[in-house]
């Protein structure tokens, strides 16, 4: 290259450098305490659902983001009735998938129909209270045929990495009995819960109330709850208040179909990922009678037939994680 070509493209250059760091620097002001509502509620709903909250909370106290993001006008009915639930397959070994691929292009979603939701049971890392384990090794310890990630863990801070995903958050039952419990038994917490016969509960309840409905399988993760009795809980108002996120959910059918929903985001800017109403409405769209939101984000996986389904979002693969929802073989 010649000199006065070098001399031309110094000032260019300079002026590209000059408008990144212009950018990087104002960005946050715009976005955080300009004059677009919208823009600044899905953007901070989608960083509040990621590991770097601190690219919001550096700006925003944590009553404004509650403000923002709509948290606290959040309402659900836990009174769920499964007195209408009538299971018509209770010998099926049939799974149906569908995969879901939206005119908006933000997500590519997997669906799963479970006509017999007695082969579905909840599963627990095998290091629980140590590490979790990722979705697709409970799979297989159980000799799975689909599965999908479960509820809220918390870390093992004295571990090294490997300690992610090590308790359970809430409390858990397995087969009946109340493997952990990080609470007491009369505290309500929003559950994913099935009964004896198969029907799935969701909603606020504790341990004890469970126990009167027959509940041998429940985990917990943090409300809100997307279907009760056949109605969406969000609606159009609160369809961005969690952000565009990876997503994994589970509802019920009338007949009692377990529906297994896992959404993958994050992969560009496009592939942003899905709200809760996205995944409400597809549910609903499935015929969900009741159903809940579980945990997202890099924990969002499905497994079917011995390969991953999905594309987790993790740096390096799937996560690690305290609980799953599978399908006994």
């Amino acid at each position: 290259m010649s000199k006065n070509k070098k001399h031309k493209l110094k000032p260019v250059i300079i002026f590209i450098l000059y408008m990144i760091l212009f950018t990087a620097v104002t960005a946050p002001f715009y976005v955080f305490r300009g004059p677009f509502p919208n823009l600044k509620k899905v953007v901070v709903a989608t960083i509040m659902g990621t590991r770097h909250q601190y690219l919001a909370t550096t700006f925003l106290s944590t009553a404004e983001i509650n403000k923002i993001t709509n948290k606290s006008n959040i309402k659900e009915d836990t009174k769920v009735s499964i007195a209408a639930i009538n299971i018509d397959k209770k010998s099926s070994n049939e799974i149906i998938r569908y995969n879901l691929h939206p005119d908006s292009g933000r997500y590519d979603g997997y669906l799963l129909e479970i006509p017999n939701p007695l082969k579905v049971k909840i599963a627990r890392s095998k290091n629980l209270g140590v590490e979790g384990e990722k979705t697709s090794e409970m799979a297989k310890a159980h000799n799975a045929v689909a599965a999908i990630n479960g509820g809220s863990f918390t870390d093992n801070n004295k571990g090294s990495f490997g300690g992610t995903g090590a308790y359970a958050g809430g409390f858990l039952i397995c087969n009946g009995k109340v493997i952990y419990n990080d609470s007491n038994d009369t505290k309500k917490q929003s559950v994913t819960a099935f009964t004896d016969k198969g029907k799935l509960i969701v909603g606020n309840y504790s341990v004890n109330e469970l126990k009167k409905l027959n509940v041998t399988e429940a985990l917990c993760f943090r409300p809100p709850v997307l279907i009760i009795n056949g109605k969406g809980q969000i609606n159009d108002e609160d369809a961005a208040a969690d952000g565009f996120q990876p997503r994994t959910a589970i509802g019920q059918t009338v007949n009692g179909t377990i529906l297994f929903l896992v959404m993958d985001g994050r992969a560009n800017l496009k592939k942003s990922g899905a709200t809760l109403k996205d995944i409400q409405d597809e549910l609903l769209k499935h015929g969900a009678v009741n159903a809940s939101n579980l945990d997202g984000g890099f924990s969002s996986t499905m497994y079917q037939d011995g390969a991953l389904v999905n594309s987790p979002h993790g740096w390096n693969g799937e996560r690690y994680v305290a609980t799953s929802i599978y399908v006994e073989p």
